[in-house]
């Protein structure tokens, strides 16, 4: 009698671990979203593009200017370093010409290292003010899709934009029917899908103007490589 009381309490344990599991796997409600859609598609980030492009470009305008007035410079200390060593002139014109040679040369030197400066120093606040809005444009989505989840009732989102360091996705497989990620896009913009479209339409434009044009960040000055050096 003892022995089957025990098997029946044992019975009754596994039945009642077996309907908790079933409970609690009942209670779940999973959702995946694209962090990385939704943060290209958020207008906000779309207006803070614009913004950025525009630092850019008047960041890169004004490189290029000072690129051509450092290459100008290079070619007069060229040409005054050519005077000074041209047998035929005379010695008074080559002793004036290695003159302001040498004072060019000084000139040059000092341009080009204010240039590189200017183009490190600048690079470097872009960089800073990039990273600050991104962080701070995320932490606004993860908390709408946090509230998202709350009122909807998930308790899992999973985020599957994510890679390994290998570039595998994180999560190879899940059911697409539970990515919300296009939903939580609708929330994100809603009220703002002309605001949205406008914006598209002019960070395109401002990517396209000087699209030809070669990045100031990727390039150091030409005139770096062809001042003349000091004998």
């Amino acid at each position: 009698m003892h022995k089957r009381n025990a098997f029946s309490l044992s019975l009754a344990l596994c039945a009642a671990a077996l309907f908790m599991a079933i409970t609690a796997t009942a209670q779940d409600k999973t959702a995946y979203v694209n962090m990385e859609k939704i943060f290209e598609e958020y207008y906000k980030t779309v207006n803070a593009n614009i913004a950025f492009e525009q630092q850019k470009q008047d960041f890169e305008e004004r490189v290029t200017m000072l690129r051509g007035e450092l290459e100008a410079l290079a070619k007069e200390t060229q040409k005054f370093e050519e005077d000074s060593q041209n047998e035929l002139l005379s010695m008074a014109v080559r002793e004036d010409s290695r003159r302001k040679f040498q004072l060019r040369l000084e000139r040059f030197r000092g341009k080009n290292e204010e240039f590189e400066r200017f183009r490190q120093e600048n690079m470097q606040k872009l960089q800073r003010i990039r990273g600050t809005k991104e962080e701070e444009l995320v932490e606004e989505l993860l908390t709408m899709v946090r509230k998202f989840a709350e009122v909807r009732g998930y308790s899992h989102v999973y985020e599957v934009s994510g890679r390994t360091l290998n570039r595998v996705p994180v999560l190879l497989v899940y059911p697409k029917d539970q990515d919300v990620t296009d939903v939580v896009v609708n929330i994100a913009n809603a009220g703002h899908e002309e605001e949205l479209a406008d914006a598209k339409a002019r960070y395109e434009a401002l990517r396209n103007r000087n699209k030809p044009a070669e990045s100031a960040g990727d390039t150091a000055p030409p005139a770096a490589d062809a001042a003349p050096k000091a004998e």
